[in-house]
């Protein structure tokens, strides 16, 4: 791929991962926590694709990089983790439910997980044969925690490139 092409990447993954997000908050609204789970988990995955491509768009890494962790959905999460821990340091801000400015609340979300992704979306069985399924596995606060990080990891990228003029992708984060 020509360089150019991971800057699109760059920018339609992260558009791509806005609008998760916005369909996430939707459905929690809705009192629909795995689904919203599900998304926002994976607007997480596509901010981390969207980052990874901006690395290869600043040459901070090279395109083999790129397509190893681009298939690889933990890594992508691994990668991200930085946004996990910003979300730990940030309220949590509940404008997108509200009208109010100080309905914020501190919270320290856990850390996003590939299993609680599969089972906000899938019938499963555990080790005792039961049949488990996503409303039993996912709650409230699980669908809150996991759309505070991405509005974290969203505002953060905002804020290093736009208000702090670093350069998009990682390397913005790591001066």
């Amino acid at each position: 791929m020509d360089k150019k092409d991971f800057y699109k990447i760059y920018i339609k993954a992260h558009n791509n991962a806005v609008g998760l997000l916005s369909d996430a908050k939707t459905l929690f609204e809705k009192k629909k926590y795995p689904r919203a789970y599900f998304l926002a988990y994976t607007a997480l995955e596509e901010i981390s694709k969207s980052q990874l491509a901006a690395d290869v768009y600043t040459e901070f890494i090279v395109e083999k990089d790129f397509w190893d962790k681009y298939r690889n959905h933990t890594s992508k999460i691994n990668d991200i983790g930085w946004a996990h821990a910003d979300a730990n340091s940030y309220p949590y801000n509940y404008i997108w439910l509200g009208p109010d400015i100080d309905d914020v609340e501190a919270t320290y979300p856990k850390e996003p997980l590939w299993e609680k992704r599969q089972n906000s979306l899938y019938i499963g069985i555990d080790k005792d044969d039961n049949i488990v399924v996503p409303e039993n596995n996912i709650t409230l606060e699980d669908a809150k925690e996991i759309i505070h990080i991405v509005d974290t990891a969203l505002d953060r990228i905002i804020e290093i490139t736009e208000y702090f003029g670093n350069q998009i992708g990682s390397k913005g984060f790591l001066k």
